[in-house]
């Protein structure tokens, strides 16, 4: 739950544009709060508002998928890593990116040294903790890339549904599991290994909606203003992380949860993406690492009219004003406080 720290005669000012203002409801994706930090800054902000836009935003429920939300018209837009996006696609679902939140990916593997496991050479014959979900896309091109099977053979690998936090590792019911490098594992006895290392790393947050969105008269505008809003959030959620932590968790939050979440901002900081455009050179080595693999490749087919940059383009800030961001993300105006 967020706390908005803009003052009265503001709130005022926003409840009236949001009366007129455009809808969009998003799905967001992964159970921590830091990994939605930029919407629910932008949100809790009012920079949305500013925009002319009425946000809501759908938390995560690993019952209803991001792109199930999508499918049913429960949400205009969704975040989602690319690799489930592109197999969806691949499967009938017209979902198109618009923007790319992360340029760099997060997925690694902590596995136990006392397991035999000292480098991604050691994964055969091991057991591996997946979340599913999606997730298993990039460890499964992962694999393909060491010419390993998830056959659950001695001469492959064992997937196994991955449970909460780092208990499969304590009570020794997998070698390695599924980790990412903004919420590492701790350290004790374990060893980190990072997909990149083996050239198999894939994109992973990006801004999808569905084809005919963007048909829709005004969508560009809409969707370039929602990700103006978001990226403003996310600067500050990363430049801010202690602040920004304690605003998404609400009043007098846990202060180990606190720690948590500002420890994963300050790491997200790395990943995240100048303005929200997709780069093409990481779109091009996420698809040929998915489609690595032959029969076992995780996309059958080269992806055709999955992305778009009109949205990340008309959303760019001129250069005199992205210069004023990037100079002071906390930047809102006379009339709103900054996070204290």
């Amino acid at each position: 739950m967020t706390k908005s720290l803009i003052p009265a005669a503001v709130l005022l000012m926003l409840g009236s544009l949001a009366a007129r203002a455009e809808q969009l409801t998003v799905q967001l994706r992964g159970p921590a709060l830091a990994e939605s930090a930029g919407f629910l800054i932008a949100e809790a902000r009012g920079y949305y508002a500013e925009e002319g836009l009425a946000v809501r935003l759908r938390p995560a429920d690993p019952a209803t998928p991001p792109f199930e939300a999508l499918a049913r018209g429960e949400a205009d837009l969704a975040v989602e890593w690319m690799p489930t996006a592109l197999v969806a696609r691949e499967n009938g679902l017209p979902v198109v990116n618009i923007a790319q939140i992360f340029a760099r990916p997060a997925l690694r593997l902590t596995c136990r040294r006392e397991a035999g496991v000292a480098g991604a050479a050691d994964l055969r014959g091991k057991t591996v903790g997946s979340w599913f979900g999606g997730t298993e896309y990039p460890l499964l091109a992962w694999l393909n890339r060491l010419g390993l099977v998830a056959d659950d053979s001695l001469s492959g690998v064992a997937l196994l549904a991955q449970w909460p936090g780092t208990e499969m590792l304590r009570q020794k019911q997998a070698a390695c599991i599924s980790t990412l490098g903004y919420d590492p594992a701790p350290d004790e006895g374990l060893v980190e290994l990072d997909p990149q290392d083996q050239g198999a790393a894939v994109l992973e947050d990006g801004l999808y909606v569905l084809a005919g969105t963007l048909a829709a008269p005004e969508a560009e505008e809409r969707l370039s203003g929602f990700l103006r809003a978001s990226m403003r959030g996310w600067r500050e959620a990363v430049a801010q992380p202690e602040d920004s932590a304690r605003l998404i968790l609400g009043p007098d939050p846990d202060p180990g949860a606190l720690q948590r979440q500002a420890r994963m901002l300050r790491r997200i900081g790395g990943l995240l993406a100048a303005d929200g455009a997709l780069d093409e050179a990481g779109y091009r080595r996420t698809v040929e690492t998915l489609r690595t693999g032959g029969p076992r490749s995780v996309l059958r087919r080269e992806p055709r009219g999955a992305f778009t940059h009109a949205i990340s383009d008309r959303a760019t800030l001129p250069e005199d004003a992205a210069a004023t961001a990037t100079a002071d993300p906390t930047t809102t105006g006379p009339d709103v406080a900054p996070l204290r």
